[in-house]
């Protein structure tokens, strides 16, 4: 009797074949206490580790070159960059200088710390770049330790790789001719791991809980990456019918491959903006430019974060500029300090709190540290003279918040025309909408503002007094439930009659089967993670606006969730037959 297992959809395609389990080979990490006249060599030990794991991580990028997109190919930048970062190199050496320990200890305590911070983050794409850091404390402990990463040939054999996780170096140890599927118990669709699956067209679900328990290896399974199930032992007929939406499925990933350089427009000639969600500027090292309309959401705390004290003024402008410069003339939409929470600084204690995530954080805290607002929006303003920037408020809760922001932004243009700073006089201030309360006051808030942006990740959490995280209720946490879907409309509709745009940046804006239905809502501004724009894009080209429109009509008179997702999915496969049938795109 076949057994089905629920995970998290992270690389779509159909794959049968044996599942085969894969074991990490660091179990045993030496520890040692450090004379005072050890240190430096010990110091010396872990800085030509750093530049051996370097070295090979600059080798299995290149072997990959031919299989992967410029894009993806940088995430092996990426943990480059990790590994040359100063700051956290320096916390290295610390711990081996203070604690007086082996290199294998101060990485393996490092990466736990960095893990933790990351881990409790809210956002679900900063939350896995702890799966970064541990991929690169293991590339560098396998160079400590002297040990060859073990490689797997599957002589012959085609086979679905079953793991705790998947990361980046795993890509340069496996035998990729054979592999057909992913499967791990941990990790996420915005984790890297899942980013170079997508990339080498092979199907992904992650986070299947009790999956190297429950399927042995050796046992056939399909791995279904578009709806997130994998089934172990599956009958002849189940395998059959998942071959057959394998060749479908394959189709439109090719489809999805071509409108990447095309414009967002909808059959009927709507513009659709499609822009990016970043984290920091690394990220714009692997981010094409010519495949988005600019920068949704920069996430501007990285900068905080990253550091051992606040970054000064002109640390800020220098790091805004260079994003401003990278985008070339599009849109950059900076995100003021969002911390505190699930998201603390190392260097600012914030006080404990019974529920952070609704406590002192995000636009709470500038406003009650004015000193640190003033510096950051002033240093906004200041970079804002080389390109479109904007400014987004997080965390609004009330209409004074906005009107007390408006007033610093206004005093500081005042301050810089005076001393001829030059700065965009212009520059526009939005206000995020993530707590429903304030959606209600939306014709108060909009003559304050140039634009709003919906986080529809928080939206939805609070809207639904449900924690995602929480996996005895996270099957609560759903934005297609039938209030948050009227709530969406009415935000919509409101900041419509203002004249203003507004965007939606939380993770729906990447799920490409709720696109018909935000187009249909009244949405024009989209912001994702960057791996989501290309199936996004396709979405657009393939509704015309008053089919979307009917759609989320029929949406809005839903009284349950399953309802409204099913009669989304059934939309997006019904336009996807169309375009395989006919070729359109």
């Amino acid at each position: 009797m076949s057994l089905k297992l629920k995970g998290v959809a992270a690389a779509s395609g159909i794959a049968v074949a044996p599942l085969v389990h894969f074991h990490g080979d660091l179990a045993f990490i030496p520890t040692r206490s450090l004379a005072a006249e050890e240190v430096a060599a010990e110091r010396r030990r872990l800085e030509e580790a750093i530049e051996s794991a370097a070295d090979a991580i600059l080798v299995l990028s290149r072997d990959l070159a031919a299989e992967l997109t410029r894009q993806d190919i940088r995430i092996y930048d990426a943990q480059l960059a990790l590994l040359h970062d100063k700051t956290l190199q320096q916390e290295l050496f610390r711990t081996i200088e203070q604690d007086r320990v082996n290199s294998e200890v101060a990485i393996q305590q490092v990466v736990a710390r960095y893990e933790t911070v990351f881990e409790r983050m809210e956002d679900v794409a900063l939350r896995e770049r702890a799966a970064d850091l541990r991929d690169v404390g293991r590339q560098v402990l396998s160079v400590l330790l002297e040990r060859e990463r073990k490689s797997f040939v599957a002589e012959g054999q085609d086979y679905v790789f079953a793991a705790e996780e998947f990361l980046p170096s795993d890509a340069g140890t496996i035998d990729r001719k054979h592999l057909r599927g992913i499967v791990t118990a941990r990790g996420g669709k915005y984790s890297h791991g899942a980013i170079l699956a997508r990339s080498l067209g092979i199907p992904a679900v992650v986070a299947v809980d009790e999956l190297l328990q429950r399927i042995r290896s050796g046992t056939r399974v399909v791995v279904d990456g578009e709806s997130g199930v994998v089934i172990g032992d599956p009958d002849d007929e189940e395998v059959e019918r998942y071959r057959h939406l394998a060749h479908e499925q394959a189709e439109a990933e090719r489809r999805v491959f071509e409108v990447r350089y095309l414009s967002s427009r909808t059959p009927d000639g709507a513009v659709v903006r499609l822009l990016a969600n970043v984290e920091s500027t690394r990220d714009l090292s692997s981010l094409e430019r010519d495949i988005t309309d600019g920068i949704g959401l920069f996430r501007t705390e990285f900068a905080f974060m990253e550091r051992h004290q606040f970054p000064t003024e002109e640390e800020q402008v220098a790091l805004y500029r260079k994003a401003i410069e990278w985008a070339d003339g599009k849109t950059v939409t900076f995100r003021t300090l969002d911390v505190g929470g699930d998201k603390p600084l190392r260097y600012f204690k914030t006080p404990d709190e019974r529920n952070p995530v609704l406590g002192w954080r995000g636009l709470r805290i500038s406003l009650d540290l004015p000193d640190l607002f003033y510096t950051q929006i002033r240093a906004l303003l200041r970079a804002s003279a080389g390109g479109h920037a904007r400014i987004l408020l997080p965390m609004v809760t009330a209409v004074d918040e906005v009107a007390r922001c408006r007033a610093v932004v206004d005093e500081i243009k005042r301050d810089l025309a005076q001393a001829g700073e030059p700065h965009d006089p212009d520059i526009e201030l939005g206000a995020m909408i993530e707590v429903p309360a304030i959606a209600h006051v939306l014709d108060q808030v909009m003559p304050l503002c140039d634009f709003a942006s919906v986080g529809t990740n928080d939206l939805v959490q609070y809207m639904l007094a449900c924690d995602r995280d929480n996996p005895r209720i996270a099957h609560m946490y759903t934005p297609y439930h039938p209030a948050v879907i009227r709530l969406l409309a009415h935000i919509a509709e409101v900041v419509g009659r203002s004249g203003k745009p507004v965007s939606i940046c939380g993770e729906i804006a990447g799920d490409h089967y709720f696109t018909s239905l935000l187009l249909g809502l009244g949405f024009r501004e989209l912001s994702m993670a960057p791996v989501f724009l290309p199936r996004v894009k396709l979405m657009v080209r393939t509704f015309p606006i008053d089919e979307c429109e009917r759609l989320a009509k029929e949406a809005l008179g839903m009284a349950n969730s399953r309802d409204v997702r099913a009669l989304a999915r059934d939309l997006a496969k019904t336009g996807w037959s169309r375009f395989l049938e006919h070729g359109q795109s």
